[in-house]
């Protein structure tokens, strides 16, 4: 008899859930993030908003270890598979690769421009999926559409959303320059769940001002988005269960993936 898998061999003899962990547990292997920039800018620095950006990211948009924005989708992959080559042997059936949309808001931007270089990264057979680095306040309808259509086109490969939340609190948000208030991003996941699009969304430990309790408060308001989707069994909503959402910890981000039904 098989025995029972436990949370150290589930988390692979980490003190947390990470998402590496749960890659392997899910995809039965290790995946590997490959961070791209294509050329995307965002409405806190061109000015739609502000021109300073949120305090927290760098001039480059947080993608200062992406591949040059240079480069086509396709070049930067092979970039990221040579940086790779140490550790990773790519094997034919086996896509490893999450091509990583990281640098400034990467569904702002013209839509056709976008979802074309969403599909040549789906395209490349090393990539297992896509992950789309945005912001709530920029999720159209054009693009969560066309999202649709690149799920039907490519069924093999997932697509995730990560959110950039960073604190539930307003008054926060206003001290880092988020530029949008939390309703914002209930809205935005809500559109989420509606199309059955799972993802991530970012949490910083340790902003300017907060204390434990804040944080503590981030958390338990991201998990009543799970709960509020989950319990809704009067409307038809599918009921989750617990082990559809995880706690990553990567750097100074708590990292929370609500995974849909």
């Amino acid at each position: 008899m098989q025995s029972r898998k436990t949370s150290v061999d589930l988390w692979h003899q980490k003190p947390y859930y990470s998402l590496d962990a749960w890659c392997k547990n899910t995809y039965g292997r290790k995946l590997y993030k490959a961070a791209l920039d294509i050329g995307c800018t965002c409405p806190n620095r061109d000015g739609t908003l502000d021109t300073r950006g949120c305090i927290f990211c760098s001039a480059g948009g947080s993608g200062d270890f992406a591949a040059s924005r240079q480069l086509s989708v396709t070049d930067q992959l092979t970039q990221a598979k040579s940086l790779l080559s140490s550790k990773w042997i790519p094997e034919p059936g086996k896509p490893s690769l999450i091509a990583y949309f990281q640098a400034y808001t990467n569904t702002y931007g013209d839509p056709d421009r976008l979802l074309s270089c969403y599909e040549e990264a789906l395209s490349s057979p090393e990539v297992a999926g896509i992950s789309i680095a945005t912001r709530p306040d920029c999720l159209s309808d054009i693009i969560l559409e066309g999202l649709d259509r690149l799920r039907l086109l490519y069924p093999d490969r997932f697509i995730w959303i990560e959110l950039g939340l960073q604190s539930i609190h307003d008054h926060t948000a206003a001290r880092i320059r988020r530029g949008y208030p939390t309703s914002v991003f209930y809205d935005a996941a809500a559109k989420l769940h509606a199309r059955m699009l799972p993802f991530i969304v970012h949490l910083i430990l340790g902003l300017p001002g907060e204390t434990r309790l804040d944080l503590q408060e981030s958390i338990r308001a991201v998990n009543q988005v799970q709960h509020h989707f989950a319990g809704r069994a009067d409307d038809g909503a599918v009921q989750m269960p617990a082990e559809n959402l995880a706690f990553f910890v990567a750097g100074a981000h708590v990292q929370v993936r609500i995974k849909l039904p």
